[in-house]
């Protein structure tokens, strides 16, 4: 007997196409579960969105499946961008750029480096302290405790940024550093009242004039017992003559990071 060819159903969807429009939304599914456990390219999800919203189709001219004839669009689970493109925004508010500490740093470089001021800054590995390192002469004329009028333009920018941040700040500490020149004077007969002076000058300007709060200040005087470069050349001295801003971050479980 001759065998009847199967006919092929014109209704309905070809049975191969459900099998693969399972596949594809179990695909979907495990990369959306890769995305949960990790951080990617903002430009990069926003390209891959795209795609997905109008060429996830296998018909020619990148057609999709909301467009099939025949198909009854409820049997095919739908995937929410729009909630996916929230989850992204999330992750990106919470990235260690928006952080507040770091955005208090962020600040005070881009104000030191705008107005060239010979200071250098750094950010230690944990987010946890940031460091203002001041040569002698921008705040102080040799020899002496006095803040110059330049110097107290630069505290006030300093001052405002750190009022700004204050809820992040659990103590700033000035520290004072000199050479190993001595020095004997009848207000310094060693360099260890000069160095402990010129801390509590800027301590009591953070204050005084802008009354920072007193209880997260402290100022101490290291005299020439702490240096970071030689002695024994006039550069490496003019290096250690410094004024050290420690800037201290209140610390808990949820703000600490590490630098990747």
């Amino acid at each position: 007997m001759r065998r009847r060819r199967e006919k092929s159903s014109s209704r309905g969807v070809a049975a191969w196409f459900v099998t693969y429009s399972d596949m594809v939304t179990l695909v979907l599914t495990f990369f959306v579960m890769l995305y949960s456990f990790s951080t990617i390219n903002a430009q990069k999800w926003e390209a891959l969105v795209q795609s997905l919203r109008g060429n996830i189709g296998v018909l020619e001219g990148g057609a999709s499946l909301d467009r099939l004839p025949g198909v009854d669009d409820t049997s095919i689970p739908q995937i929410d961008l729009e909630r996916l493109d929230g989850y992204r925004k999330d992750k990106e508010e919470a990235k260690p750029g928006q952080d507040p500490f770091l955005k208090l740093y962020e600040d005070i470089q881009k104000y030191v480096e705008e107005n060239e001021i010979p200071a250098e800054l750094e950010l230690s590995p944990t987010h946890t302290e940031i460091l203002i390192r001041f040569k002698d002469y921008v705040l102080f004329d040799v020899g002496k405790s006095d803040l110059k009028p330049d110097a107290r333009k630069i505290l006030d920018r300093i001052a405002s940024a750190l009022l700004h941040y204050k809820d992040q700040i659990d103590r700033v500490r000035v520290e004072g550093h000199t050479d190993t020149q001595p020095i004997n004077t009848m207000f310094y007969p060693t360099n260890w009242e000069l160095s402990a002076d010129r801390a509590v000058k800027v301590v009591r300007y953070f204050q005084e004039h802008h009354g920072f709060p007193g209880n997260k200040l402290s100022g101490e005087g290291y005299g020439e017992y702490y240096p970071i470069a030689t002695n024994e050349t006039a550069e490496g001295r003019a290096r250690n003559r410094r004024v050290d801003v420690q800037i201290v971050r209140t610390v808990n479980a949820e703000n600490v990071h590490t630098i990747e």
